[in-house]
């Protein structure tokens, strides 16, 4: 045997066999990081994902407290639920084409700047997969609405115009807006403030 042919102790050390093939630790190294890195990375976001929908998604009893207290404050009346008090929104966006008997949740109804305002959480309760037989698996997307009457002599341009900030919907004396998330007391007056805005400026501009 020649000892010359094999290979050095130091430079078994320095490379991985991998195939059959010599390959340089350092790289191999790089590569097994670059690796970690990237499924990491994707776990990580996964995992973000995941706790910024269920912060969306959750109202804690502070937050709950803080939509009554707001009611308190201005005179407004709060319900907890309100069964069909969604249905008349039916028709378009975010509500179903068809309903009856759909909820209105964590409702407010008062006067705001001269008009009668009605906040509400809109609940989309969707299947999303059958989870066996009889059994299926849902999801619940959550939805803040706001309205405020408008007169049906505002006019329809100064409305579309408008709509390029946010959903605007005019209908039966109603001019609607609403955000992705559950309703929470910090969003009611600065919706109810654009949408008196909008009208303000439309019967303005008459």
């Amino acid at each position: 045997m020649n000892f010359e042919d094999l290979p050095h102790p130091a430079k078994r050390r320095d490379v991985v066999i991998v195939n059959d093939r010599e390959i340089p630790r350092r790289y191999f190294l790089l590569a097994a990081a670059g690796v970690f890195v990237l499924f990491g990375g994707a776990f990580g976001g996964i995992v973000w994902a995941s706790w910024s929908d269920a912060q969306e998604d959750s109202l804690g009893d502070d937050e709950a407290s803080a939509l009554v207290s707001l009611a308190q404050r201005r005179g407004w009346t709060y319900r907890a639920r309100v069964a069909g008090g969604a249905d008349r929104y039916e028709g378009a966006a975010p509500f179903p084409d068809v309903s009856s008997g759909l909820s209105a949740w964590n409702c407010v109804d008062g006067r705001h700047r001269g008009r009668s305002i009605r906040c509400f959480e809109y609940r989309d309760v969707r299947t999303v997969q059958s989870a066996g037989p009889g059994r299926s698996l849902t999801k619940t997307s959550y939805y803040g609405v706001f309205s405020a009457t408008a007169p049906d002599t505002a006019p329809r341009p100064a409305l579309r115009a408008a709509d390029a900030e946010r959903p605007l919907r005019f209908d039966r004396g109603e001019l609607i807006t609403w955000t992705k998330g559950r309703l929470r007391e910090e969003d009611v007056l600065p919706r109810l403030n654009y949408l008196c805005d909008v009208l303000d400026r439309a019967l303005v501009s008459r």
